[in-house]
């Protein structure tokens, strides 16, 4: 179909002439493709969606097309005005148009659809998350749709581009129109926008043309702001603006309200509901009664509705021009979603003039400022035809060539006249790769080109030196945090070295960045080869370990250091820990430094010091290939290092049982949640994974994960369409959350069978046999049975119905039975176990455990903690007690003369808690006064001679004999996967307990 043919078409179209001016440059930029995609920025509400629906269908319809939505939602939308909708509304018969095959793609249907259009003219609608997920799920399919689509169509509303969304497109390698509201320069580095050539629909004029309604920022007066102030005030401001909108045409205006949780947009409902108002809130919490509900309603439902109350939810969706007020209760952390949101109540189909719409907030002074900054970025853009981004904020001074800096004068780096290697320093480290022969020389270095590129790094110069190595030098651009509003960039000098030899890759970069996703799917070289690095092990004298037991309270990781690690004695629990790095010294020639390895990325460093040239670089490189190609013996190092769990092949099948994400504080902090860019907060990292799927709560949100194993490339990999859709990160040079995990291999994978772990990109087996029946690993010892524990489901009984008596707990509890010292319950031996001179409760404020005991004449001082739930064998209810008997063991040692007064003033006090009563001594034996029993304290933890212990008493939460049960199986594979980490954390907590000397008793 020739160019003036499908101009032509789109003319005889009843479209508004920005429309079929876009039309005509998406043509245009179709029929001249080279590699880049088009932009075309509209307003939301002038039509972008009529754009596309008359490209797919009337201006191309001989190509097929790949329309992308970042929502579900949109996809519907989409997908009914394309067929049908659009061309009611503009008076052409559907049925007239060229025939395509119009699908919806699910990832679950992906065989149904490609067989549909096989053969015939097509448009398939999808999400973003869709189409990725069929790229790894179904590659069949994936390339069928990859060679017969001729051009791309991506919504983009919304959303925050993912580098993962443009690596999918960019993948077709065909046309690729961009539709946006609000491109920022994330879009442009994404999606490889053109800067010069793309569609621009300036707002104002929209306005002009009585496309856009304008919008009136007013202020809504309240003294103390909550949602029953915010409403009164809102309904009071409608009503003084009302008479204006009746002259407008609009008699029941419909009214978004943005909230910043669902609590708040309860309580507005509420409020509004007091006072007769018919209106919806909308939050996917929600189960749809009550007027809450769970989606946006169509246009149908939209009529049963004046007032709609959300959190992020009425952002995109919503084309009724109903809407004509948006109230802000709680601000946006962004500009963009205060465009997009507005946009909502803009839509003036029927072009009637002087038609105005409102937005009432309680700062009206700041969101002016916003609405007029975007106003200004909007007319720039549209007026001087160019997307700006950072490179056009940043200029070189051309004229100054010396300057007097530092003490001296100095000459500026003409950047295109220097040589790399000659003029710049590096540091002695670097990350060791195996080269699998996958990608050669010359594929990386344009990777990694693009990859640097794609981060916003402004590349000065890159040089090849020989025929393996890539030398980078960059400037990393971000702004100050110093600056509270507005931009101030600070610029970083950087350089990267890439070398490609025959067996190995080696990356350096001078800023420690990742490298690219090429790279790091590579393996690292292997902790066996790595090691040789140390001739001697006596060098090794620091050695950073992770843990394989995977419980929330555990320690996580641990530092060992001493004059050589294979001094060190094995603690009980080495067995569950992994090594990270190691760190040593190394004779070079007369030159002794520290070395430092670590094995997750075959990350290898000597601190020197100082920086070294090129040539020197080269040749330590050099030096380290041929240290780590050596046949030596590393069995000596090796040697010391089996009393951690061993790295091993992949198991035969490998399946997930259970999961860890290690994702720590400072990462949460590089990334926001929804839309209004909340904190991040997972309730728990650690999950049980079912048919190679697990769900984690963020947010208050529920979120399924498919755990996949990629046997090629012996890694995991994570895939949850909706994670990188709610999590963003703060910084736009980096990956999304999904894709960090994914990189660095972040998580611990528990292994069915249990005889394995998956961590730091590797397999693991702990050294130690978990179901030991040898008496100093069997976990069963530190076990206390008795049946008039495991029947007690209080921890300290309440008012109504376990009551205080005889001036001490319910017996029926267990600070009943711990302050009875057992009496009374029919069990001499356990009676006879307690049988303490004194008896002190330390419960509530700052406690160093629930109960304290001495026995002077049998030389034992007991901390008691105690716990009751309805769970069993739960390894996350045993985290807290577990938590409780390990962060005061410092109390435990001989040497801690920390005085806890405010613990010996309280002993002298009753015990008191509302919801149950009060004990009104805490000294139960009443023989001791508080001083007294500190100093009988202190006398006997200072006597070596002095038995120290720990016990948990748990209650009818732990069902004994049925983790017996698990446990005596003579096979570890048949062990449940739960009680695996169940032994994981008691194992833990006993080995914790045993470090300070003391002994660890579980009473159940």
């Amino acid at each position: 179909m020739k160019k003036e043919n499908r101009i032509l078409a789109v003319n005889s179209l009843q479209l508004w002439q920005h429309q079929k001016d876009a039309l005509k440059d998406i043509i245009d930029y179709i029929e001249g493709f080279e590699s880049k995609a088009f932009l075309v920025k509209m307003p939301t509400g002038t039509g972008k969606t009529g754009v596309f629906s008359a490209l797919c269908r009337v201006a191309a319809p001989d190509k097929n097309f790949i329309i992308i939505t970042p929502s579900t939602a949109l996809k519907f939308q989409i997908l009914a005005e394309i067929k049908e909708r659009f061309w009611t509304k503009i008076g052409v018969d559907s049925n007239s148009l060229a025939q395509k095959v119009i699908e919806a793609l699910l990832p679950t249907d992906a065989d149904s659809v490609i067989q549909a259009i096989t053969d015939n003219s097509f448009i398939v609608v999808t999400t973003i998350q869709a189409l990725q997920t069929v790229s790894v799920n179904s590659p069949v399919n994936f390339d069928y749709l990859r060679n017969n689509t001729d051009c791309i169509i991506f919504d983009e509303g919304h959303k925050e581009p993912a580098y993962t969304w443009g690596e999918t497109v960019r993948s077709f390698k065909k046309p690729t129109v961009l539709f946006s509201a609000t491109p920022y320069r994330n879009d442009y580095k994404v999606f490889n926008i053109d800067k010069t050539r793309f569609f621009s629909l300036e707002h104002s004029y929209c306005e002009q043309l009585n496309i856009l309604r304008r919008i009136e920022i007013q202020k809504v007066e309240t003294a103390v702001l909550n949602p029953v102030t915010f409403v009164n005030g809102l309904l009071s401001a409608i009503n003084k603006v009302s008479g204006d909108l009746i002259a407008q045409g609009i008699e029941n205006p419909k009214v978004i309200i943005r909230c910043e949780s669902q609590s708040e947009i309860e309580k507005m409902v509420a409020s509004l509901k007091k006072l007769k108002k018919r209106v919806a809130g909308i939050h996917q919490n929600f189960k749809d009664k009550d007027d809450l509900l769970s989606q946006v309603p169509d246009n149908s439902l939209q009529q049963n509705y004046d007032f709609f109350i959300h959190q992020f939810k009425l952002i995109e969706g919503i084309d009724n021009p109903d809407f004509c007020i948006v109230a802000i209760y709680a601000p946006f952390k962004s500009s963009r979603l205060l465009v997009q949101q507005v946009g909502r109540v803009l839509r003036n189909p029927s072009l009637k003039p002087d038609q105005k719409a409102y937005l009432f907030c309680t700062d009206e002074v700041k969101l002016k400022n916003e609405w007029r900054s975007y106003l200004e970025y909007d007319k720039m853009v549209d007026s001087r035809k160019k997307l700006f981004d950072i490179t056009d904020v940043l200029r070189v001074n051309k004229e100054a060539s010396t300057l007097y800096f530092d003490g001296a004068f100095r000459d500026l780096v003409d950047v295109s006249a220097i040589s790399l290697c000659e003029s710049i320093f590096f540091q002695k480290k670097l990350n060791a790769y195996f080269q699998d022969g996958t990608l050669g020389f010359q594929d990386l270095a344009a990777a990694l080109l693009e990859e640097w590129s794609k981060r916003d790094y402004s590349i000065l110069k890159h040089d090849v030196v020989g025929n393996n190595c890539l030398l980078i030098l960059y400037i990393k651009y971000e702004n100050s945090p110093l600056v509270r509003d507005g931009i101030f960039i600070e610029q970083t000098l950087g350089i990267t070295m890439l070398r490609v030899d025959e067996k190995r890759v080696f990356y350096y970069d001078s800023m420690q960045n990742n490298p690219m996703r090429q790279i790091e799917e590579l393996l690292p070289v292997t902790r066996e080869t790595l090691v040789k690095l140390f001739k001697d092990k006596r060098n090794v004298n620091k050695i950073f370990l992770m843990n394989t037991d995977i419980g929330g309270r555990n320690v996580r990781s641990k530092e060992l250091q001493a004059g050589a690690i294979e001094y060190t004695a094995p603690g009980l629990a080495d067995h569950s820990f992994f090594a990270a790095r190691l760190e040593g010294k190394v004779r070079d020639g007369n030159e002794t430094k520290r070395r430092y390895i670590g094995f997750q990325n075959g990350r290898i460093t000597d601190a020197t010091g100082k920086r070294i040239s090129f040539e020197d670089m080269n040749a330590w490189i050099d030096k380290i290939d041929g240290q780590l190609s050596a046949n030596v013996n590393t069995a000596a190092i090796d040697n010391f290092m089996a009393r951690f769990a061993s790295r091993v092949d992949p198991p035969d099948s490998v399946r997930g049982a259970a999961i860890l994400l290690d994702v720590e504080d400072e990462l949460l902090e590089s990334f926001s949640f929804g839309p209004d860019n909340q904190a991040v907060v997972f309730d728990d990292l650690c999950a049980l994974v079912e048919n190679d799927e697990f769900r984690l709560r963020i947010n208050g949100m529920d979120f399924v994960f498919q755990l996949n194993y990629l046997a090629d490339k012996k890694r995991f990999q994570l895939l949850c369409g909706e994670l990188d859709e709610m999590l963003n990160s703060r910084f736009a040079d980096e990956d999304g959350m999904l894709a960090y995990l994914n990189t660095n291999q972040s998580f611990r994978v528990v292994i069915k069978g249990n005889e394995y772990i998956y961590a730091n990109k590797f397999f693991f087996r702990p050294g130690a046999n978990l179901i030991s029946k040898k008496r100093d690993l069997d976990i069963k010892q530190i076990f206390n049975p008795h049946a008039c524990i495991s029947k007690i489901t209080s921890e300290k009984g309440n008012s109504a119905t376990l009551p205080i008596s005889g001036d001490l707990w319910h017996k029926d509890t267990l600070f009943g039975l711990i302050g009875r010292q057992a009496a009374g319950y029919g069990d001499a031996v356990l009676e006879n176990l307690f049988g303490f001179k004194y008896l002190v409760c330390d419960d509530l404020n700052s406690e160093i455990g629930d109960f304290i005991a001495l026995d002077p004449d049998g030389k034992r001082l007991v901390f008691i903690h105690a716990k009751a739930s309805t769970a069993t064998l739960s390894a996350t209810v045993f985290q807290e007690v577990c938590g409780q008997a390990t962060k005061n063991l410092d109390y435990l040692t001989p040497y801690f003369d920390k005085r806890p007064q405010a613990n010996i003033t309280k002993w002298g006090k009753p015990w008191t808690f509302a919801p149950i009563g009060t004990v009104n001594s805490r000294i139960i034996t009443k023989n001791i006064t508080a001083n007294a029993f500190y100093a009988k304290y202190k006398e006997m933890i200072s006597n070596p001679s002095t038995s120290r212990e720990v016990w948990l008493v748990v209650g009818d939460m732990f069902d004994y004999n049925a983790f017996k049960k698990e446990i005596n199986k003579s096979d570890i594979t048949d062990v449940k996967p739960e009680i695996i980490q169940l032994v994981y954390l008691l194992r833990s907590t006993w080995n914790s307990v045993s470090s300070v000397g003391a002994q660890l008793k579980i009473f159940c």
